[in-house]
């Protein structure tokens, strides 16, 4: 999924030239300039992007796909996604001396629960659910990937519409650990009394992620669904700009931290690398010993210890200071 976040998807284009194979190729390289600087803005801060190195954007393509496309003789009409080589691009960054936030591994569940005008009772998995069809057409791109369940069989027992909504740790823990994560947010949307706008809330357990409690948004023309499919992406952008805030990489702040891990055998030891491996703050780790019980580990880290403190927390890793030294144990299986 974090793959995903070099992927900038929606790309429209429209071109003219004297045929339309050379439409064509005037288009797909305006798609690769403009899908460059979505993806550089998408990775920084704002205050950042008057920064951002131009470059030429066709060496860091990796693959362009077409989502719709027509033409004429002349002109060349198409709505394009374009992917980029991570590797690259963060390179670039660095070079330029531009903070950045790598993607987050673990996806935030969203569960898109529906209130009708009129104080209907509450829709989640049942169709039709605008607000569901509006979370799920948007796709995983972005810095914080975003799992909107399907609604099988397995998702009804899971949550019902009254355990969602009295946010039950139980039935969330479970519908979250088949995406391999403990975020789950329960976003309310709902068309408030003159039909002028979708009031949202977004519920969750404490410490999970989000951009904010309650926002509205206005309706245009009274279109809900448009309506929902703007504040839909909106959130979105928002999960993105929270995260980018915690989770910046400032390579001017690197370092070590030398750690004791408690284990209670190889399985903990084995979850131990796995979740180091999802925090980009940890740009690798050294072995100085490992026993059954105990491993002793350098980090070698980018960025503030309190933000390595968080980002290793998001992976399920608890890093506490301790009389004089550092320890790292795991945290409940998210």
């Amino acid at each position: 999924m974090a793959a995903d976040a070099f992927a900038v998807r929606g790309i429209d284009v429209d071109v003219t030239a004297g045929g339309v194979a050379g439409a064509k190729e005037q288009a797909m390289a305006e798609a690769e300039r403009v899908g460059f600087r979505r993806l550089l803005e998408r990775l920084t801060m704002p205050a950042d992007h008057v920064r951002l190195p131009g470059g030429e954007a066709a060496q860091y393509v990796r693959d362009v796909s077409i989502e719709r496309e027509r033409s004429s003789a002349v002109r060349y009409i198409a709505t394009l996604t374009v992917r980029y080589n991570p590797v690259a691009v963060k390179k670039l960054l660095r070079d330029s001396g531009i903070k950045y936030a790598e993607p987050r591994s673990r996806p935030v569940v969203i569960v898109p629960l529906f209130r009708p005008q009129g104080g209907g009772r509450p829709v989640l998995w049942d169709d039709p659910n605008p607000w569901r069809a509006a979370w799920a057409a948007q796709g995983t791109g972005g810095l914080v990937p975003l799992a909107v369940p399907a609604g099988d069989t397995a998702d009804l027992a899971t949550l019902t519409v009254d355990k969602a909504l009295a946010l039950d740790a139980e039935a969330l823990g479970a519908l979250g650990a088949r995406f391999r994560t403990g975020d789950v947010v329960v976003a309310v949307a709902s068309v408030n009394s003159a039909g002028t706008a979708v009031d949202v809330g977004l519920m969750g357990a404490p410490g999970v992620l989000r951009p904010f409690e309650t926002r509205s948004y206005p309706l245009p023309d009274g279109d809900v669904e448009a309506g929902q499919r703007v504040a839909a992406l909106d959130i979105a952008a928002g999960f993105d700009a929270a995260y980018k805030q915690q989770n910046l990489l400032a390579f001017d702040r690197a370092g070590t931290m030398g750690t004791l891990v408690p284990l209670r055998g190889l399985e903990d030891w084995l979850m131990v690398r796995e979740r180091l491996g999802g925090v980009p703050m940890v740009r690798r780790w050294e072995i100085v010993s490992l026993s059954r019980e105990e491993a002793a580990l350098v980090l070698h880290t980018v960025g503030e210890p309190e933000q390595i403190k968080a980002a290793l927390a998001s992976a399920g890793l608890a890093l506490d200071w301790n009389e004089g030294y550092w320890t790292m144990r795991l945290a409940v299986h998210r």
